[in-house]
């Protein structure tokens, strides 16, 4: 079951603005700041609100929600129906992953793996604190259900073990694979090495 914020692109989109502010700006920014002018792609893309930072030429992203794809491909955004974890990722230098590996816990490291054997960049966008608010066991299902991260895809069981502290958060991302790990905010930046980076 799907909470109201994964039913309408647009009170997805008016959360996102209410929980993170300025925050959000700042991450897109930052985003940008690592990938140049390099083309990027976007993995669980939703309604493609970084794509409104890069710019329709270089933006593309894959999402399951229908009515988020449906949403960005309205406002022109080469966004496309897909399983992140089997459909072919399309061309591009560098792979974003915003706010998404608390969704798909346990399966976070196989998708980092999946991305770097694709991109020359992958650079993923984390809030510290996602699951870090104390609630009793039903009222956490509730608030889930109805107001929480309830995607229709992963189970709260499985969501509830993305508990880390700050410095657990880093340590765990470098444990990954990442070579830069950083606070901005209320979100943790890991920037990982692809294996296409031509640099290697």
């Amino acid at each position: 079951m799907k909470s109201l914020m994964y039913r309408s692109p647009r009170f997805y989109t008016l959360t996102l603005r209410v929980i993170h502010g300025k925050e959000l700006e700042r991450r897109y920014g930052e985003v940008l700041k690592i990938a140049g002018k390099r083309r990027i792609f976007e993995v669980g893309c939703g309604p493609a609100l970084l794509g409104r930072f890069v710019g329709r030429e270089r933006y593309s992203g894959m999402e399951l929600n229908k009515r988020f794809v449906r949403y960005a491909r309205k406002r022109g955004y080469n966004c496309v129906m897909g399983d992140i974890f089997r459909d072919n990722f399309p061309e591009a230098e560098v792979g974003v992953a915003v706010d998404i590996l608390h969704h798909i816990t346990p399966r976070e490291k196989e998708l980092i793996d999946r991305m770097r054997a694709h991109f020359e960049t992958v650079i993923v966008v984390e809030p510290v604190s996602a699951f870090n608010v104390r609630m009793p066991g039903p009222v956490r299902k509730l608030w889930d259900s109805l107001f929480g991260d309830a995607d229709g895809i992963n189970s709260l069981e499985n969501r509830k073990r993305w508990q880390f502290t700050e410095k657990e958060l880093m340590e765990y991302m470098k444990g990954l694979g990442a070579e830069k790990v950083y606070v901005l905010g209320k979100d943790l930046i890991s920037v990982f090495r692809g294996l296409k980076d031509p640099d290697r």
